[in-house]
This record gives structure tokens, sequence and C-alpha cells, in this order.
């Protein structure tokens, strides 16, 4: 299928594993320009390296930063100042 989103730039926080990261390995497919975030380097090396293995040609960058922090957030920014598509796969919750 194709969505017309062949060169847009997406960035998908939390992206690294689980829901997040099979988001951001489906705009690869479709041609998007994808921004991987996790909080670890190794994390997000790791989701790199399977969706380029998973997605001929994927144009990937990962970001390691956490986006809980003022720090992470100012860092992250730093290597992906914008997008034409954010998925906010990124969450805080409280067990009540």
């Amino acid at each position: 299928m194709d969505l017309g989103l062949k060169g847009k730039k997406v960035v998908v926080s939390g992206s690294t594993a689980g829901i997040g990261f099979g988001i951001a390995a489906a705009f690869a497919a479709e041609g998007a320009k994808v921004v991987l975030n996790g909080r670890t380097e190794s994390r997000v090396a790791a989701a790199l390296a399977s969706i380029r293995q998973r997605v001929e040609n994927a144009d990937v960058l990962g970001v390691p930063a956490d986006l809980g922090t003022s720090q992470g957030v100012t860092a992250f920014l730093k290597q992906a100042p914008e997008a034409d598509i954010l998925v906010n796969n990124l969450g805080i919750f409280e067990i009540k």
C-alpha cells in the first residue's frame, strides 16, 4: 500500500521495542525518513539494525534520549528539530 509518506520525516518516541518499534518499521517500509528514539544507545542501535535488516534502503536515524527529562528533550531536539509527523508513543503512568 502506498500511503504517500515517501520522504516525509517521522519521529516516533519510545520506538526501540513493542508498538513503537512496529510503527517505526511500518513508516520506514512506506519510504518515510524515520527518527527512532529510546533511552539508551544500545537499544536504539539494536532497533536501527533490526529495521535496516527488515526494510531495504530504510532511511532511519536513532536518537538516544530520555524524553522524560528536560535534558533529554533538549538533546533530542538538537538532533531532530523538526518533523512532518510525530507519533508520541511515550507515556508515564502510575498503577493505582
